[in-house]
């Protein structure tokens, strides 16, 4: 991929530039089971996608790499990922192996520490899709914290058949093909050697067991749809379009299985009176130009974390306030997710000038200003 053609590696990761190590990990987690082409069979290009985010984690997960991307961008590293992909991008699972020592089902210890469960010794256990859904929330519960009931639809193994798809125990016959191993193995020799890939079972979808008569309800699928109710917490000060983890809330495929995750972009209702940068809010507010002129109290719209709502608070400006003025209202900003404290407030005044006036006002300012000129 030309340089000058390349999307920011930040971008193609989908994280902020302050990101942590662990958001670059659970990122590219996310994404490689979306975008490996063993999953995306319907996109054309989902090769050259796979190759850009592979190319992009390189970089962002090597502390010095990603130091020198920082400070010099693209000319700060020279990454090739042609000799690797050379002879075919390898199986999803065969490329963790190779690369991290962890498979896709677990991930070894590369994937661990996102929560209380771990995956180090689960290297052999099937992992459940993820499911990506959207949740809308008001501006008042962005910035105070609210608790949601989300639903959503997952498949979870077969009540009936146990999981198995089969229809009795007796349906169920090993593998031919692969002679109940559930792989096949095969080698290739690429820029950094030789990579022994190891690929599922076509024939019995890597199980090592094909069945003769299927379950009737779930159609030999294994699986049967779920509709399930999620309890999720949204912290206080969460940002617009955000995800949110919810772990172990994805689709399950065996009964043995690590469920997959929930991410819950978050969609935040515009509030008329607030408009936020990072952690501060700004506010404007129409100000009469003669209380512009002579100084006054005005009422502004903020926030009360006490009572949690949306109150308006009492804010004296002085005399000869010009237009585009800000005043600041310090910790009545969003709150951090990370860390303690909050950002501030900013009051920006608009200087309001009538567009009609009568004949008296007229002459009024007629006189105000000949006396100015007079001073």
């Amino acid at each position: 991929m030309n340089r000058t053609n390349k999307r920011d590696y930040y971008e193609v990761l989908g994280v902020s530039r302050d990101a942590t190590e662990d958001e670059i990990k659970l990122a590219y987690r996310r994404l490689a089971k979306k975008l490996h082409p063993d999953v995306n069979k319907t996109d054309p290009n989902a090769k050259e996608k796979f190759i850009e985010l592979q190319e992009a984690y390189e970089v962002l997960s090597d502390p010095q790499k990603r130091r020198n991307y920082d400070q010099f961008g693209f000319n700060g590293v020279d990454i090739d990922m042609s000799d690797f992909f050379s002879g075919g991008i390898p199986g999803i699972d065969e490329l963790f192996k190779s690369i991290f020592g962890g498979g896709f089902g677990g991930f070894g210890d590369f994937f661990g520490g996102f929560g209380s469960r771990t995956r180090a010794h689960a290297a052999r256990r099937e992992v459940g899709q993820d499911i990506e859904d959207e949740l809308e929330i008001s501006f008042e519960e962005a910035m105070f914290g609210v608790k949601k009931d989300v639903e959503i639809r997952r498949y979870v193994p077969c009540d009936t058949c146990e999981g198995t798809g089969a229809k009795d125990k007796t349906s169920i016959r090993q593998c031919s093909e692969c002679h109940g191993t559930g792989r096949f193995r095969r080698m290739s020799q690429t820029g950094f050697g030789t990579i022994i890939r190891e690929t599922e079972c076509p024939y019995c979808n890597g199980t090592g067991r094909v069945i003769r008569e299927k379950c009737e309800a779930c159609k030999g699928t294994k699986v049967v749809p779920e509709t399930k109710k999620i309890h999720v917490n949204i912290p206080p000060g969460v940002e617009n379009g955000v995800h949110l983890k919810v772990q172990g809330a994805g689709h399950v495929p065996s009964v043995n299985a690590i469920p997959g995750d929930l991410y819950l972009k978050i969609n935040i209702i515009p509030n008329k009176n607030f408009e936020r940068h990072g952690n501060d809010l700004y506010t404007r507010v129409e100000v009469d130009f003669v209380d512009a002129i002579l100084g006054s109290t005005i009422q502004v719209p903020t926030l009360d974390y006490k009572e949690q709502k949306i109150i308006f608070k009492e804010l004296k400006i002085p005399a000869g306030t010009q237009h585009g003025t800000e005043f600041r209202i310090k910790n009545h900003g969003a709150s951090y997710l990370r860390g303690k404290g909050k950002g501030d407030q900013y009051v920006i005044i608009h200087v309001k000038i009538p567009e009609k006036i009568s004949k008296k006002q007229k002459e009024l300012l007629i006189k105000y200003k000949e006396l100015e000129n007079q001073t």
